[in-house]
C-alpha cells in the first residue's frame, strides 16, 4: 500500500465502512437494501410464447425442431422497445406456433435441457439524477437498463452458428440499435450447449 493510498483512507473510511457492512449482512438484509433502491415499475418483464427453433447444424429432408418460448409480439411496459427489436431480429431463426402448424413433415423433439443459442439485447440509457449506491453509500447516476434476452437457431436446414451471427449483426436494426444511447447499447451472442 502506497503512501497515497494511506492519505485517501480518511476520506473513505464512511464508504469502505458501508462496504464492510454490506459483505456482513444475511442475504435477507441484502435483498432489503436491494429492494429499497429498485422501481420495480422499471423491471422489464417481457412476455412469452410456445414456439419452436431448429438447432444448428441440423440437416436433412425435414428440419429438426425443439419446442421453446419466444417472445410474443405486442408487447407493452418497460423493455418492450428492446423485446421489439430483438423479436424483429431473430424472427427469421425462430419459428412460431402457427408457422409450426402449417410446416408438412417437421420432426419435433421434446429436450427440455437443450441450451439454446441466445441473443441478448440491452438498452443503457445514461442517469440523469444521482442516487445513492446500496453497497457504500456513494452517489452515482445510475443508468436506465433493459435488458432482454432470447433463444434462436438456424434458419435454413445444416447453417452454423457463425453464419447466422454474421447474418445478424448485417442486419440494419442490429447496427442501429447497438449505435443507440450513445453508443452504450449492447449484444450479447451466447452459443449452443
Amino acid at each position: 500500500m502506497g503512501f497515497r493510498d494511506l492519505q485517501r483512507y480518511p476520506a473513505q473510511k464512511a464508504r469502505y465502512d458501508k462496504y464492510k457492512e454490506w459483505l456482513d449482512a444475511t442475504p435477507e438484509q441484502r435483498q432489503a437494501k436491494y429492494a429499497a433502491i429498485t422501481d420495480e415499475t422499471k423491471r422489464v418483464k417481457t412476455e412469452k410464447e410456445s414456439g419452436y427453433i431448429s438447432p444448428f447444424n441440423t440437416s436433412g429432408t425435414t428440419k429438426i425442431f425443439v419446442p421453446a418460448r419466444l417472445i410474443k409480439s405486442g408487447q407493452t411496459g418497460q423493455g418492450s422497445g428492446v423485446a421489439e427489436v430483438l423479436r424483429g431480429l431473430l424472427a427469421n431463426y425462430t419459428t412460431t406456433a402457427t408457422e409450426f402448424a402449417a410446416l408438412t413433415t417437421p420432426i419435433l423433439i421434446n429436450a427440455s435441457n437443450f441450451k439454446f443459442a441466445k441473443l441478448t439485447l440491452t438498452s443503457v440509457v445514461p442517469g440523469t439524477t444521482k442516487k445513492n449506491s446500496r453497497i457504500t453509500g456513494a452517489a452515482y447516476y445510475k443508468p436506465d437498463v433493459d435488458s432482454v434476452t432470447s433463444p434462436f437457431g438456424q434458419n435454413t436446414g445444416g447453417q452454423d452458428y457463425d453464419v447466422a451471427i454474421s447474418s445478424i449483426k448485417g442486419e440494419t436494426a442490429y447496427a442501429t440499435f447497438v449505435a443507440g444511447n450513445g453508443g452504450k447499447n449492447r449484444a450479447r451472442f451466447t452459443p449452443e450447449g
